[in-house]
């Protein structure tokens, strides 16, 4: 850059510093930019594919320990009576059972005249089974009501399982307890010894005279249609009659009902849709490891021909082909759901072992890709590497902005004190000159 006397007489002696400076410094500037961008670029990339590859491995670990690839569907004759769902070992098969009685939570009420205030002193023993807790009554307030005892009793921390509200009509109030577990188990009990008090001695009469709303009652069930094979449960959602079906009653049957029926067996269609997700999954991580920052990456060329090769060979005599899994052109996976479920019909079990076996597709592929997936794998130490080598790169950047910084003040300087002699030497200059 050439730069006249006059023109740096009349310049900034900064503008000047930082326009050489500028000059200086592009060429390594540009060259750090650039170990920077594509380094950042490879970082972010494979930041990205450590945490879906993560997430594709813990899926496969979901579907192996449930062996929910597989599923199976139930229905009960009369929905009324009964909701029935199925899981993975659910054995295809009709069922029958009769449904006696429901599962109930045990209800006891006090009966108070209505407003009536009540002690302020005394313990309030309260039962749900074998399992005691006190509410001490002289914590409430002179002219509580039975709201304030209910409110107690919910609040207490020692509660072992039981709600009290209030119930009113015209004819006067209720405080209810309820079990909050049903069964015959969980029956409730009350105790309270009277202050001497007329408002204890009415609590106390109340109590005595406490009506049963609800029997504390366990489900019956008698399986089959005319078995006296009986089953019963606290609860009303019954496991284990029939293995991996779960059954939620609703209504108690009469004697002249029909048995509830209930069908087991494959949902093909949902069966299709959970093996079309791994196939999603497979493919949007085969995309992303052909990505432009990683695809000629050695780390990413391995996890791709690892989870290539997983899908390659016999399971269980036969190829994935044969169930519907294959390859397009593209090296794209796609499922032909109608080749799947013809496999299911014929024989499933051997498409479970294909699939979730030990020696199955989906087990091959989470130890083909452990090493890259795990907590401490590969991906792990290439992302670490890489933090590294853009942290040395911001590094050398913030050395040379330092050492550029210097190189402007030294320009300053230059350019300042060449600004001066140029002024002095034109004052000299002038005095010579004739008016």
């Amino acid at each position: 850059m050439a730069t006249s006397t006059s023109s740096v007489s009349s310049t900034d002696p900064a503008y000047l510093a930082e326009q050489y400076t500028q000059l200086d410094r592009a060429k390594k500037d540009q060259l750090l930019a650039k170990q920077y961008n594509n380094t950042n670029a490879e970082l972010k990339a494979f930041t990205a594919l450590k945490s879906h590859l993560s997430e594709f491995a813990d899926s496969l670990k979901a579907l192996l320990k449930d062996d929910s690839v597989l599923a199976h569907s139930a229905t009960a004759s009369n929905e009324d009576i009964a909701t029935v769902t199925a899981d993975s070992d659910a054995a295809a098969g009709i069922y029958e059972l009769h449904v006696d009685k429901l599962a109930q939570a045990h209800q006891i009420a006090m009966s108070f005249d209505s407003g009536v205030t009540v002690p302020t002193s005394g313990d309030l023993g309260i039962s749900v089974g074998d399992q005691e807790f006190v509410v001490d009554l002289s914590s409430l307030s002179a002219g509580a009501g039975l709201s304030d005892v209910a409110r107690l009793v919910n609040n207490s921390a020692d509660n072992t399982g039981v709600t009290a509200s209030v119930m009113r009509s015209g004819g006067g109030d209720y405080l209810v307890f309820t079990s909050n577990e049903t069964g015959a188990a969980n029956n409730v009990s009350l105790s309270y010894s009277s202050d001497g008090s007329a408002a204890g001695n009415t609590f106390a009469s109340a109590l005595t005279n406490q009506q049963e709303l609800t029997a504390a009652q366990d489900a019956s069930v008698r399986l089959g249609s005319s078995s006296s094979i009986t089953l019963t449960s606290s609860t009303n959602s019954l496991d284990g009659i029939i293995d991996g079906v779960t059954i939620d009653l609703k209504k108690a049957q009469t004697s002249d009902d029909s048995p509830l029926r209930i069908t087991v067996g494959e949902d093909t269609d949902k069966t299709a849709e959970n093996l079309q997700n791994i196939v999603k999954k497979y493919n949007d991580l085969m995309t992303e490891l052909g990505g432009s920052s990683i695809a000629r990456d050695s780390s990413s060329r391995s996890i791709k021909g690892l989870m290539r090769s997983s899908f390659q060979g016999l399971f269980e005599g036969s190829t994935l082909y044969s169930i519907g899994i294959e390859f397009n052109r593209d090296g794209k996976m796609e499922l032909d759901t109608g080749k799947l479920k013809e496999a299911l019909e014929n024989n499933s079990s051997q498409v479970s072992a294909m699939l979730t076996g030990d020696n199955g597709v989906l087990n091959k592929l989470n130890d083909s890709l452990a090493p890259y997936s795990e907590r401490f794998g590969f991906l792990k130490t290439k992302v670490d590497t890489l933090t590294n080598q853009l942290s040395k790169v911001q590094k050398k950047q913030d050395d040379f902005d330092t050492k550029m910084q210097n190189v402007y003040t030294r320009y300053l300087n230059q350019f300042t004190q060449m600004q001066i002699t140029i002024s002095q030497l034109q004052s000299s200059m002038s005095s010579f000159s004739v008016s």
